[in-house]
């Protein structure tokens, strides 16, 4: 989560290691504009199957989902028929902020609060759809258990992959920023683009790099490329409340109130077995919440061909032939005739 940023930055770059730029392109982009005057782009794959939208992590933009063709769950989706629409959030290249001072100074309760339900209206309005398909990447699926916990009804069903519901299972590193809250108090940005930058000249070898990931299931030009283009500075007011999370061990908005409440929405949730970022447990304690959840390991233990990490389940070599096809078919059991064809590749 958190990480998915502070190690990327110093892991998955190698200014001497050959990268590849992005390619994919929406077939147009959309704006829509939240009630306290964000206005952020919503990148459109159409399909003639129902909506489904693709939110990404902490610290992460668009590129989560829609790096490459053989990277990216957008592509993929849409090939399988589906009406694809994947959100920048406030802070990311793709949003334009009322004031100078608001990108320095909003929490993940304002991609909660602002940024989720303006994009769910803008794609019902355009879709005419009552309720939409989900799926989300680390923050992006704890926005998916905020969004059952605030309007259930507007989620036909969701994907949850390497996202906690609480906290728990700490890491090493866990217990030391929850120590540094106090750092992160006031306004100003992680600059995790420039920490990129320091971890470039070690390339693979930087020890960290497999913090992130299975670093075998990797191909290194792509890994490389996303890290240049997909990592978003992030403000310390998000950072502050991440670091009040790991003191409480739960999801907990800025006012300390819990932000979780079961939903009876069909929902499947998937943890890396080797995941050094959101340790397992935390992933899985979601269908101790959820009543109408599924879960899956990612890793050989649950079927897969390998372990996953945090980034590789959206990202790896081996996530197009296993883990996509997973989600996808996740999807579709949930969807009701009369929503529209959802084709299959063969």
């Amino acid at each position: 989560m958190l990480r998915n940023l502070m190690l990327a930055a110093l892991v998955l770059l190698g200014g001497c290691a050959k990268w590849v730029p992005p390619t994919l392109q929406p077939d147009n982009v959309v704006p829509y504009t939240t009630e306290d005057g964000w206005e952020i782009d919503l990148r459109h794959y159409p399909g003639e199957g129902p909506p489904v939208l693709l939110v990404h992590g902490m610290g992460a933009n668009h590129y989560n989902w829609d790096y490459r063709e053989e990277v990216s769950l957008a592509y993929y989706l849409q090939q399988e028929g589906w009406d694809v629409w994947v959100p920048e959030l406030r802070g990311d290249p793709g949003s334009r902020p009322p004031s100078k001072r608001a990108p320095k100074q909003f929490t993940f309760d304002d991609h909660a609060l602002q940024d989720i339900p303006a994009a769910l209206d803008v794609v019902q309005a355009i879709t005419g759809e009552e309720q939409i398909y989900w799926v989300g990447h680390s923050m992006g699926g704890m926005l998916l258990y905020t969004a059952l916990s605030r309007y259930p009804e507007r989620i036909r069903a969701g994907v949850a992959v390497c996202s906690p519901t609480e906290f728990e299972s700490l890491t090493g590193l866990h217990r030391k920023l929850r120590g540094l809250g106090w750092a992160m108090k006031g306004r100003g940005r992680i600059k995790s683009r420039f920490f990129a930058s320091l971890g470039a000249p070690l390339g693979r070898a930087n020890p960290l790099y497999g913090r992130l990931a299975n670093r075998d299931n990797l191909e290194w030009p792509v890994a490389n490329g996303m890290s240049r283009y997909a990592l978003v500075d992030l403000p310390k007011p998000v950072v502050h409340q991440v670091t009040t999370w790991l003191k409480s061990g739960e999801l907990l908005t800025v006012e300390g109130e819990p932000w979780l409440v079961p939903a009876d929405v069909p929902i499947l949730v998937m943890g890396g077995s080797v995941d050094r970022v959101v340790p397992e447990p935390n992933v899985a304690a979601a269908c101790d919440l959820f009543p109408n959840c599924t879960y899956r390991q990612l890793g050989v233990e649950g079927g897969f061909s390998v372990d996953y990490g945090h980034i590789d389940p959206v990202m790896g070599r081996t996530a197009r032939t296993e883990v996509y096809p997973v989600i996808e078919a996740f999807l579709s059991e949930h969807v009701d005739q009369g929503d529209g064809a959802v084709s299959h590749s063969p």
